[in-house]
């Protein structure tokens, strides 16, 4: 099986596409998805991040291998002055003080973040059906729920968003 965080590494050092256009290109397929598996976009922070990628590969510098790849944050992960409410309404407004150090070592690498992802409130359940966003439908049949508590973030991957 191919890595497609390789392929779009290989692309963006090659040229082949620009980082501001990647994310660009993925934020507007999330904002137009229909399978209900965004809570939150992180548009503004993703593209400044994605410009400082661009910059790095026109004046010739290295990047890593994570450097420009978008990827989603399940809404129970942390991310400074970023919503996180769980998928819950008890914690709808909350946004939070710190950033989890899993996602902070993404970040550390260049990753960026596009999105923060419907899950089933506070990750407990078995169907992302039991959210404050509605449930998240199947990436392939949407008369079906995606399954899992993590189901936001299994359209993403599945629909190529993340």
């Amino acid at each position: 099986m191919a890595s497609e965080i390789l392929r779009i590494h290989q692309d963006l050092i090659n040229r082949k596409i620009s980082c501001t256009e990647l994310i660009k290109n993925r934020i507007a397929e999330l904002e137009e998805n229909d399978f209900n598996s965004a809570n939150f976009l992180l548009s503004d922070m993703a593209m400044e991040m994605a410009e400082k990628v661009d910059n790095k590969i026109n004046k010739g510098e290295d990047i890593s291998i994570l450097e420009g790849i978008p990827f989603g944050l399940k809404d129970v992960y942390l991310l400074q002055d970023c919503p996180a409410s769980a998928s819950s309404d008890f914690l709808k407004n909350y946004k939070s003080p710190y950033t989890a150090t899993a996602i902070q070592k993404l970040l550390d690498a260049g990753a960026i973040p596009l999105v923060k992802e419907n899950c089933d409130s506070f990750g407990h359940g078995s169907s992302s059906e039991n959210t404050v966003f509605g449930p998240v439908n199947n990436a392939v049949n949407k008369k079906l729920v995606a399954g899992g508590s993590s189901g936001g973030s299994a359209v993403n991957v599945a629909r190529g968003y993340t």
